[in-house]
């Protein structure tokens, strides 16, 4: 069986490069979804393996408190894939060690997720 991860983005191009590129690798794609209440919704109900998180999104709630929410409450681990890395390093550290900053080659996806996956 296939590991789940469930994307959360906002930017269309970016999410389809993110699905496309974990499906190629064989993992099972949740999503992906452009807002974080939502993800923490689907989250809870799906039970993913990892989840794949924008900083920035759509909605009231941001990537980081849906991170905090994720690792801490339902003990998903979390890959932060972010253009604002820096800032997402600083307040994200004590949840994931596991930050990407944007563009992100395919490759380096793939091998982060499966560094997260083996880690959790």
């Amino acid at each position: 069986m296939a590991q789940r991860i469930l994307v959360v983005e906002d930017e269309a191009f970016i999410a389809f490069f993110l699905d496309t590129v974990l499906t190629d690798a064989g993992f099972e794609v949740i999503g992906p979804l452009d807002d974080a209440a939502e993800a923490l919704v689907v989250a809870a109900a799906e039970r993913p393996d990892l989840a794949l998180m924008d900083i920035r999104l759509k909605g009231g709630l941001d990537g980081v408190s849906a991170t905090r929410h994720l690792v801490e409450d339902l003990g998903v681990p979390v890959v932060v894939v972010s253009a604002n890395a820096g800032q997402a390093m600083a307040d994200l550290r004590p949840l994931t060690s596991h930050i990407l900053g944007k563009p992100v080659a395919s490759e380096e996806l793939v091998a982060t997720v499966r560094e997260a996956l083996l880690a959790a």
